[in-house]
Parts: structure tokens; sequence; C-alpha cells
């Protein structure tokens, strides 16, 4: 079984990198990671309440949770879907954070560009780019057959919005 690792901004940019890497993988069995980075404070009070954050996950759109959902449905090699934020900004940190998670391979599209969903929010590319970790991303090919794909096809994303 594989752990994949993605960042999102819950856009349907950001989700359609899931499909783009399950079409062209042949892993059996997957489970996905969603995740957001946002830098974590130095105040001693934000860092007391850090596990009752609640505003964050306000932020997590019906429509990612549907896409989710529907996702294990139309695709069995997907096992679980989960979320999760990232707080820090290190390497030392996202270390932990792939470790703890036994994460495999971290799936993005560096072209696309994460909005922040926070005022904390922090870009992931520039943490994913100096990790050593295996990463996987849509070819300039495979992206531009995606597109012809989704103007037959709409994809889970685009149905679910």
């Amino acid at each position: 079984m594989k752990n994949i690792l993605i960042p999102t901004d819950f856009s349907e940019e950001s989700l359609n990198v899931l499909d783009d890497y399950l079409v062209s993988s042949d892993d059996d069995k997957i489970n996905v990671l969603f995740f957001h980075a946002i830098k974590l404070s130095d105040s001693i009070t934000d860092l007391l309440l850090l596990s009752r954050r609640t505003k964050e996950i306000e932020k997590i759109p019906q429509s990612f949770r549907n896409y989710c959902v529907c996702i294990q449905e139309e695709f069995s090699k997907v096992d679980t879907v989960k979320f999760q934020y990232f707080y820090g900004h290190t390497m030392a940190i996202f270390r932990n954070f792939m470790e703890a998670n036994a994460i495999d391979l971290i799936v993005y599209d560096p072209l696309i560009t994460l909005a922040k969903v926070s005022r904390s929010s922090i870009n992931p590319y520039e943490i994913i780019d100096k990790s050593t970790s295996l990463k996987w991303h849509p070819s300039a090919g495979a992206r531009q057959m995606n597109i012809i794909r989704r103007e037959s096809n709409p994809t889970i994303a685009d149905i679910y919005q």
C-alpha cells in the first residue's frame, strides 16, 4: 500500500492532480493525505491552543469533502482519503510530518499556484522542493491529455462542486 501526500488549497486544480496520478499509476492500493501548510506561530498562547483550532477546519469547503468521498467510490485503488493541516515551515518539521504519516510519495503540480487559505498559510512547494522524498507531477504531455479528457468527460471535482 502506497501513502501519498498532496498539497491543496481546496481548489479544483489542486484536486485534479490526484485524478492525473490515479489515471497514470499502476498501484494496487493508495492512501491519500491532502495537506495545507500553515506557519507555526511564535505566540505561546497560540501554541497552547493549537489542538483546538477550528477556524482552519471551517475553511474546508463542502465540495472538497464531497470530492474525497467520491474519489474513493470511483477508484477502487483508493483506500483512504484524509486531510490534515501541516503546522510548520522547516525541513525538520516536514520530515517528521512525512515520517509520522508514513508518506511514500509526494504528488503535486508545480505549475499550480496554491492560494492562501488563511493569513498564516505558506507555500508548501518551497519545502517540497527541498525534500529528498520521491515526487510525482504530471508531465506536459499528460497534462495536455488530461485537458482533452476533461473537455469530453468532466472530472469528479467538476461534478461535485
